[in-house]
């Protein structure tokens, strides 16, 4: 229960491209624009509860050009928070501005964002390529005794995405047991060797694409009527039809319940059809909205608690737990789940 300074006001601005003025919408709009539907009923739900609230939204492209001209503007308002805004050169105008202001500003989409190193007021949603390495690792090292990771031989001029680079590096730190394995030797149903018989043996391919491997997944199949097999896949491969068990990291949970008192709310005031169901981003922008307002509202109860609470923050899709990355430096959501499917 978090009790409500009188009279106090929270003021948030939400910089998003939602494209308004576009006719043709592409999925990429829609996304934003369920984004935002969340964000409202999030403020909706707290303004029921007596918290005053003023939100200013912000209409912008994919340029930094136009925030630019955002913070120019004598109509910018003042804020305690920022949400968005969603592509990176964005980000490093929104964050000068907001640094220099002492304004929270949540980054809700980027995993990467330099600026989070030197931001004591950034708080990112989305944690970076080496944390989700470290969350895996930390759980394989675990069960090191049962397990063994298949790598996929790598050429000298082959380019492999930076968090398969980061797997193998903190794989082998970490003395989780590897072997490798050529991708010809896959395609002949030659596993032997680089398959443990008695382990679980996760194969981890170099790419982040699931149409990448389309032509391999049949003999991976094959040998699993010999070898304990288990992919290492991807949260964004969940609505392909994969056979095999896999593992992977996500910040969203594998199931949730969608609260009855929300789902009504949207579909009194809202009821389109959702752009993406993995992740629900109606339900991303309601969670992280939900949490930064009680983080606001605690704030403001206690104005020399000035740091956010690295408590576990209990939504519908995402738990969230910041944490800072460093000393004077920015927060970064730390929840997240390794999933078996």
């Amino acid at each position: 229960t978090t009790l409500i300074v009188q009279d106090s006001v929270i003021r948030l601005a939400l910089i998003l491209p939602m494209h308004a003025d576009v006719v043709k919408r592409t999925e990429t709009m829609e996304r934003f624009y369920d984004f935002y539907t969340g964000v409202l009923i999030a403020i909706n739900e707290v303004q029921k509860q007596g918290q005053k609230i003023e939100l200013f939204t912000y209409d912008v492209g994919k340029t930094a050009q136009k925030i630019s001209q955002l913070f120019a503007d004598s109509t910018w308002q003042k804020v305690d928070a920022i949400i968005g805004p969603a592509y990176a050169g964005q980000v490093s105008v929104v964050e000068d501005y907001a640094k220099q202001d002492s304004t929270w500003l949540l980054v809700p989409f980027l995993p990467n964002v330099d600026e989070v190193a030197t931001n004591p007021y950034m708080l990112k949603f989305n944690p970076s390529a080496e944390t989700e390495v470290d969350t895996l690792v930390y759980h394989l090292a675990q069960n090191k005794d049962s397990i063994n990771c298949v790598l996929l031989e790598t050429k000298d001029e082959e380019m492999i995405p930076r968090s398969i680079s980061l797997l193998h590096t903190m794989l082998k730190q970490n003395e989780i047991p590897t072997t490798t394995i050529s991708l010809r030797n896959i395609l002949v149903d030659s596993l032997d060797g680089a398959f443990v018989e008695g382990k679980e043996n996760i194969v981890i391919f170099n790419t982040e694409k699931f149409s990448n491997l389309n032509i391999v997944m049949p003999h991976l199949l094959n040998g699993y009527s010999k070898y304990k097999i288990t992919l290492y896949s991807h949260y964004s491969w969940q609505n392909e039809k994969i056979i095999l068990p896999q593992i992977y990291t996500s910040i969203f949970k594998e199931n949730y319940v969608v609260p009855v008192e929300y789902d009504s709310v949207y579909q009194a005031y809202f009821g389109h059809p959702l752009a993406s169901d993995l992740p629900r981003y109606d339900l991303l922008g309601y969670d992280v909205t939900l949490q930064l307002l009680r983080m606001l509202q605690t704030l403001q109860m206690n104005p020399s608690e000035c740091l956010p609470s690295s408590e576990t923050w209990y939504g519908v899709q995402s738990n969230i737990s910041y944490k800072a990355i460093a000393p004077e430096a920015g927060y970064e959501n730390r929840e997240i789940y390794v999933i078996r499917r």
